[in-house]
């Protein structure tokens, strides 16, 4: 054993405690050591294994000579078993094309080796050469073994996502993969082992990953710890961080081809952190774990497949079939709840010291750039924020969907956004009405989806992480509906009655969008699958329609779905009253509130607001305490995160406007709750009656799930955005 383990270790404390504990457990079981000791090295495992030493002063002669060993075993010796745990450290894509510094950004296994020329070395070391016009770091990554991850991605349409496998427990996982099954050295059995991040167990930009991972080993065993500290529905980690993590064992018992995909089984360890502690403890053999087995496609996820009549009805997403993720800034001061703070920011930015710092550039918003997009008729200015004169208008502001239930104001250009989802944009409508939930991620309490009239923020769902919106209709004239084709004709006939778009989207929003909904499918919902119990019941779709219906008009502040009897703009009054006025003067903005369970009393600085349900007070929405959330925006400090010295503008005082707004939100929210009963009670129906199989329903056109195409424009002005 003593000989044939070798380690590596990047940061000199670690590699000292390292080197000193496996040099004493090695010698308290009887080993003896050679001359050389442990095999610990210090050293990048990410270099490239054809590195050449670097040349050292004599006084560094023996880091030298580590480095010189860690090459060669990197190169040279065989290894079947590798055992880690891979730091995790997400970036983005390298954007320069300097070719220093790369082991940051994944090193050799990202970039391969650098030559002269257009030369370079693949991962066995020998010289190529491309001829393709492409830069010479776009030239290295189409040789390096990262691609074997990338390549299959992209090929199943998830390009747009590969960011995400820029992480460096990613770039540590294709590295074992290839020294322990793919390398010269590697001719039979092996082991990686790792406890890392575990997005990749079912994040689509891993598609690949996995597909790789399946095609070198037999078998691979997924002990999921769990974890998640940021989402919808939290766990304690066995870590003292709140990235969810797990345990893999992927196996290889001989050299195979690669025909049939790795039998892939899963456990998930729940609990908290000593429970979980305990329950690893426990375990001596696979064989003291319940497994499931997971899906046997070669990118499907290394999770276990659903089982039951939920996983028979058809996917939200193969009846709507076009998803984009909301508007992302990456900055939040062009986002305020009232315009006169907008109007003070912009004139801020213009006439800002430095303009770069308090626009808060990124890699795709620069106030040099130049970035031509058009998302309302009004916003086309194209010039450079840089070369703006102090006096320039303000551009366009518009109503913004910025979290569930709250609606603020944005400066409506492309210029100072990373994301603007042009696509958004162009689709929106008097008739668009947009859903917002969680499709890549595990829904929490409260509905399994929320509704907006206005272009909504890519938090706008729970506040945390990317979520989805889906788009009732594809354009702005509501000439082509976000539906699969055919499906609403075979609604029709079963109901005998024409079915529209708004009554679709209707019953689907009055199937989900309720804390029954997400209660009584909490394990079905693990599966990352949001699937809608269609029924074959005329009257009971109609009854689920006209509830759904309601919501919508709730939820969308009285600007969809609205009746003949019923007022654009229009809520429902209801029991909540401002009892106390919030005073109007900047002194007494309020910088604080506090409620009391008991009574119902709301207070807001001075001002009280009652009587306030703690069911209302408390709804949520996956982790979002909507109520809680909405005045914490406007409370005299704000919330969230502060992008750049724009953000200390706030507005100067709590105005009349704010307190008619908190008092539609508690309204609407009291109107929400009331229909839950009945909604639960229509869920039941639904359920024990017979539903659409997925596999009755038309399946659903590729160009379904695209984008609506850009109509042609004339000039140089065009839709789109760097980066979007």
């Amino acid at each position: 054993m003593a000989e044939n383990l070798y380690g590596f270790e990047l940061m000199v404390g670690p590699y000292a405690v390292s080197e000193l504990r496996v040099n004493r457990a090695l010698r308290d079981n009887g080993a003896t050591l050679s001359e050389t000791g442990t095999h610990i090295y210090l050293t990048d495992t990410l270099e490239s294994p054809h590195a050449e030493p670097p040349k050292m002063p004599f006084i560094l002669k023996p880091i030298a000579e580590q480095h010189e060993k860690a090459i060669k075993i990197k190169n040279a010796v065989p290894v079947i078993v590798c055992l880690g745990n891979p730091p995790y450290d997400r970036h983005d894509a390298v954007d320069t094309e300097s070719e220093d510094n790369l082991s940051r950004y994944g090193g050799w296994v990202r970039f391969t080796d650098p030559l002269p020329g257009n030369k370079y070395k693949d991962d066995r070391g020998r010289e190529r050469e491309l001829k393709t016009p492409r830069s010479r770091l776009a030239k290295r990554q189409e040789l390096a073994i990262l691609k074997d991850f990338i390549a299959p991605a992209r090929s199943a349409g998830q390009g747009v996502r590969i960011k995400n496998l820029y992480n460096l427990y990613v770039y540590f996982w294709r590295w074992a993969l290839w020294k322990v099954f793919e390398h010269d050295t590697a001719n039979g059995p092996g082991v990686v082992s790792f406890i890392s991040a575990s997005s990749y167990l079912d994040g689509d930009a891993f598609c690949g990953m996995r597909e790789h991972m399946r095609r070198q080993c037999d078998e691979i065993w997924i002990l999921d710890l769990g974890g998640e500290g940021h989402g919808a529905i939290q766990s304690e980690n066995v870590f003292a961080i709140r990235t969810p993590v797990s345990i893999a064992v992927a196996v290889r018992y001989q050299h195979m081809s690669n025909d049939m995909p790795a039998k892939t089984r899963y456990a998930l360890v729940e609990g908290s952190q000593p429970e979980k502690l305990k329950a690893l403890d426990t375990i001596d053999q696979f064989a003291s774990i319940s497994w499931q087995d997971c899906p046997e496609d070669w990118q499907a996820p290394f999770r276990p497949a659903g089982k039951g009549d939920y996983f028979t009805w058809p996917l939200i997403t193969d009846l709507l079939p076009w998803q984009h993720s909301g508007v992302q800034l990456k900055r939040t001061w062009p986002i305020a709840p009232d315009t006169e703070t907008l109007e003070h920011r912009w004139r801020g930015l213009l006439n800002a010291e430095d303009r770069s710092k308090a626009f808060r550039e990124t890699g795709d918003r620069e106030v040099g750039g130049t970035y031509r997009v058009e998302l309302t008729r009004r916003n086309d200015d194209s010039t450079p924020i840089s070369q703006l004169t102090t006096d320039a208008p303000t551009p366009e502001m518009h109503p913004y969907a910025y979290r569930t239930f709250d609606r603020h104001c944005i400066i409506a250009d492309g210029r100072l956004m990373s994301r603007p989802r042009p696509d958004l944009w162009r689709a929106h409508g008097e008739r668009q009405v947009y859903l917002t939930t969680l499709l890549k991620d595990q829904l929490g309490r409260g509905p399994a989806a929320t509704a907006c009239a206005l272009i909504p923020d890519l938090h706008h769902f729970s506040g945390r992480g990317a979520k989805d919106t889906i788009p009732l209709y594809r354009t702005v004239g509501a000439s082509q509906a976000n539906i699969t084709p055919h499906i609403l004709d075979v609604l029709s006939n079963a109901y005998k009655t024409v079915v529209t778009p708004e009554d679709f989207l209707a019953y689907i929003y009055g199937t989900v969008a309720h804390s029954a909904y997400t209660d009584r499918f909490r394990s079905e919902l693990s599966t990352r699958e949001l699937r809608i119990p269609l029924t074959k019941d005329a009257a009971l779709f109609e009854r689920v329609r006209v509830s759904g219906s309601r919501l919508l008009w709730l939820h969308t502040y009285g600007e969809r779905f609205i009746r003949e009897d019923q007022r654009r703009g229009h809520v429902p009054r209801g029991a909540a009253k401002c009892v106390k006025g919030v005073p109007e003067d900047p002194e007494n903005y309020p910088d604080s509130f506090n409620y009391n369970k008991v009574s119902g009393i709301l207070c807001v600085g001075e001002g009280v607001f009652m009587p306030v349900a703690p069911e209302v007070y408390e709804f949520e929405v996956s982790g979002l305490n909507v109520v809680v959330s909405w005045l914490k925006y406007r409370m005299k400090k704000g919330a969230g995160k502060k992008s750049s010295p724009l953000d200390n503008i706030r507005p100067e005082r709590w105005t009349s406007q704010f307190t008619t707004e908190l008092l539609h939100l508690l309204w609407v929210l009291e109107a929400t709750l009331k229909v839950y009963p009945e909604q639960a009670r229509l869920m039941e129906e639904i359920i024990e009656g017979d539903c659409f199989l997925a596999d009755e329903l038309p399946p659903v056109p590729d160009e379904m799930r695209k984008p609506p195409k850009a109509p042609r424009r004339t000039g140089d002005l065009f839709y789109g955005a760097k980066g979007d």
